[in-house]
């Protein structure tokens, strides 16, 4: 049977194919004695809950978060959703699957987005900053580690590139605002822009076939992340004025605009303001396309968003 992805699936199908696990989780039945097996399976295109009911145990004990089962089962629907059960499961080893089946990678060129980069750090004016910047970025293992890298689990840009991506629609985003607001500091601005989300190339990582968090990254964050990086970078580099050095670091925790969404300080300048709306910005926006695109085909809305507290647009059905 080859290859189906998640997408693909329609209720009342047999598959046999390959899915990563995302979650999983021994449950009681309601009605009787005993345990059945809950998995969250995924693959680049999606992920659905697919339930195990005899033999839970011994099933439970072949799975991994992080690793590649290959499943056997059917699709059915279940109060409005996709599920799949299963009836038989086993491990795969890596010469059995195809890491880009479960793990999307940016569309967009590489090697471009990098040259944009880089061009963004050399038209950085003051001296100070760009040398922070190329104390970073003209490390080849840095450089490379960053373009790699995703920025989040499974919110927004959660694919290998997506970190450079977002950083870069940030930075296209704080250009326009320049142009309207040419009083801020477009050096400041330009350097946090580059550098607020350093931290995730720590805070994530590849866990068999899925991101996650590392250790570090659920302990302390990318925020706290960011700053150490950029607070032992400018030691290494022989400081940076004091006022400078001042407003860019604020930049670099408040981001996140809220307290309660992980930011130590609220922004209390304008390029602090301007940088928090555009990270916001750019990742909200690529979450809702992200939503409609893997939406159902012949749905007009998605499934609720509870990150959102509500529903999101998908565009009139093909029968419309």
């Amino acid at each position: 049977m080859a290859r189906i992805f998640i997408a693909d699936l329609a209720p009342n199908q047999k598959v046999k194919s390959t899915f990563v696990v995302r979650e999983k989780a021994l449950r009681d039945f309601s009605s009787k004695p005993g345990q059945f097996l809950s998995l969250t399976l995924a693959d680049r295109t999606g992920d659905l809950t697919a339930v195990m009911w005899d033999n839970a145990q011994e099933g439970a004990a072949l799975c991994e978060v992080g690793g590649v089962l290959q499943v056997t089962g059917r699709t059915e629907e279940y109060k409005g959703r996709l599920q799949m059960k299963i009836d038989s499961l086993r491990p795969c080893t890596p010469d059995e699957y195809d890491m880009a089946d479960f793990i999307a990678a940016g569309r967009k060129d590489r090697t471009a987005q990098t040259n944009e980069l880089l061009a963004a750090i050399g038209s950085v004016e003051n001296t100070h900053l760009r040398a922070l910047l190329n104390g970073f970025f003209l490390e080849d293992a840095f450089l490379q580690r960053f373009a790699d890298a995703p920025a989040s689990k499974a919110l927004h840009h959660a694919f290998l590139g997506g970190l450079l991506e977002h950083t870069l629609s940030v930075l296209r985003i704080l250009q326009a605002v320049l142009e309207i607001h040419t009083e801020l500091d477009r050096d400041v601005l330009v350097a946090g822009a580059i550098l607020h989300d350093l931290g995730k190339i720590d805070e994530l990582a590849l866990v068999g076939a899925t991101i996650d968090y590392t250790d570090i990254g659920r302990l302390v964050g990318h925020i706290v992340l960011t700053d150490r990086m950029v607070t032992a970078k400018i030691e290494e580099i022989g400081g940076l004025p004091d006022e400078l050095q001042a407003r860019l670091t604020h930049l670099l925790l408040s981001h996140h605009g809220q307290k309660e969404y992980g930011a130590p300080v609220l922004p209390m300048t304008p390029e602090a303001c301007a940088l928090h709306y555009a990270d916001n910005l750019d990742a909200h926006v690529q979450y809702f396309k992200e939503v409609v695109e893997k939406g159902a085909q012949g749905n007009h809305w998605s499934e609720y968003q509870r990150l959102f507290d509500r529903y999101i647009y998908l565009g009139p059905s093909s029968a419309d």
